[in-house]
């Protein structure tokens, strides 16, 4: 797995609300997120903020990232989205 998806199983069971799956995987996410490019490291942070219910800064994060990678617009918009 890669860390885009374990992102979305993150924000998947941060929606269902398992916190200890969604910390699990999104720290999973982390770990590969580590020898990736900027754009997975990002979509990783933005999920920590969306699981962390840091509503604000994930949105402008996830502004700024749409910006410079607009191709990822529907996936972020599921990372958003799973987590509500």
């Amino acid at each position: 797995m890669n860390a885009i998806e374990h992102v979305l199983l993150a924000v998947m069971a941060a929606g269902r609300g398992d916190t200890a799956t969604a910390l699990e995987q999104l720290s999973r996410a982390q770990r590969h997120a580590r020898t990736t490019a900027r754009r997975e490291r990002q979509i990783v942070q933005i999920a920590a903020l969306v699981i962390a219910k840091d509503a604000a800064r994930a949105a402008g994060l996830t502004f700024e990232h749409t910006l410079e990678f607009p191709d990822d617009a529907d996936l972020l918009a599921q990372v958003a989205g799973e987590a509500r």
